[in-house]
């Protein structure tokens, strides 16, 4: 295999230096609303700047290299939606990532920071700037809804033996739930199952809009409360840890599993759900910049290996551990303990 060049290993770096630059034009295209003016139809950069309020040279420029990623095609003077930015970038689009992608805004800027949080070895204190805007948590919480609806399927899928397993209706408990997107869709699919979404109160509030929306209020309520000292209740057939203990250290991460368990039914099963490798095993490049997410974004969180969390729940009290992998378009796997019966 004949080696690179330092001229081939010059470009390689320059094209991940100057990659940020195509996830900028991504995020601008829906933080301006652009897939939902396209949507209607064709419309020329002049059309799109008067909807959008933006200078229309610029438009037309941002609108180029929108074309240049697969976003948009191009007729004469006039613009077009492709599939893929109809699907995603469009709130009505069949995958919408509308609110995940303007989330990505703020992450963008703080990235900008990963220096300090290295040097400091945590959280800088810039990153918390912006998440004293009184709309950070709807915008979070809705961004997190947009990728959890895509995942749904796989997850209620990877679940369906462990409900049907269950000789009663099955009560669930969704720990740090957020949006509730995993318990309505497990509620969908199975027309006895009641769940209960607990986060806390800022979060819940967007919590009840979509769980109202969803026309599931009778079977998805919503518990407004902090895991970290309130009690989550008791005789659940079934907790879901998702996107949780990552904002744990090994302490905390222990001590919420072990009020997981008490709140479980005897024979009850914690399911934890981990997609993202940390710096060891089978190492990849999604999970070591998930795991620099976590130093940007949490107090002592990061990308938990499987084995670690494995053994923080024996140690919790949980047995019969075992691992299911989520089928697609889920990712990851997910980590089943049950409490002693």
């Amino acid at each position: 295999m004949e080696q690179a060049t330092p001229f081939q290993h010059a470009r390689a770096i320059m094209d991940v230096l100057r990659s940020y630059r195509e996830a900028r034009v991504l995020i601008s295209f829906a933080e301006l609303g652009i897939g939902d003016v396209l949507a209607a139809g064709p419309q020329t950069a002049a059309a799109v700047a008067a909807a959008v309020g933006t200078d229309v040279d610029a438009t037309d420029r941002l609108l180029n290299a929108a074309r240049l990623l697969g976003l948009v095609e191009r007729h004469g003077d006039t613009y077009r939606l492709t599939p893929l930015a109809s699907d995603t970038l469009t709130s009505g689009g069949a995958a919408s990532l509308l609110n995940f992608a303007r989330r990505e805004a703020a992450f963008y800027r703080r990235w900008a920071h990963l220096t300090e949080a290295v040097r400091i070895g945590g959280r800088p204190a810039a990153s918390l700037q912006e998440e004293q805007d009184p709309n950070w948590v709807r915008a979070f919480t809705l961004a997190l809804y947009d990728t959890a609806r895509i995942a749904a399927p796989g997850i209620v899928q990877a679940l369906e033996p462990i409900i049907e397993g269950l000789n009663h209706p099955a009560r669930v408990i969704d720990v740090g739930g957020g949006h509730g997107g995993y318990s309505l869709a497990l509620a969908r699919r199975f027309p006895t199952l009641r769940a209960t979404v607990f986060d806390l109160p800022p979060v819940i509030e967007v919590t009840r809009d979509l769980v109202a929306a969803s026309g599931l209020a009778d079977r998805v309520t919503v518990v407004a409360g902090d895991f970290h000292q309130d009690p989550l209740g008791s005789g659940y057939d079934v907790a879901l840890l998702f996107g949780v203990l990552v904002g744990e250290d090994r302490e905390g991460s222990l001590r919420l599993l072990r009020t997981v368990r008490a709140a479980l039914a005897p024979g009850g099963y914690a399911v934890v759900r981990s997609h993202h490798a940390g710096r060891q095993g089978d190492a990849s490049l999604n999970g070591a910049l998930f795991d620099l997410q976590m130093l940007l974004s949490t107090r002592g969180g990061s990308a938990h290996e499987v084995a670690d969390i494995l053994g923080w729940m024996r140690e919790a009290g949980f047995v019969d551990l075992r691992t299911i992998d989520a089928p697609e378009p889920a990712s990851g796997s997910l980590l089943v303990g049950r409490a002693p019966a």
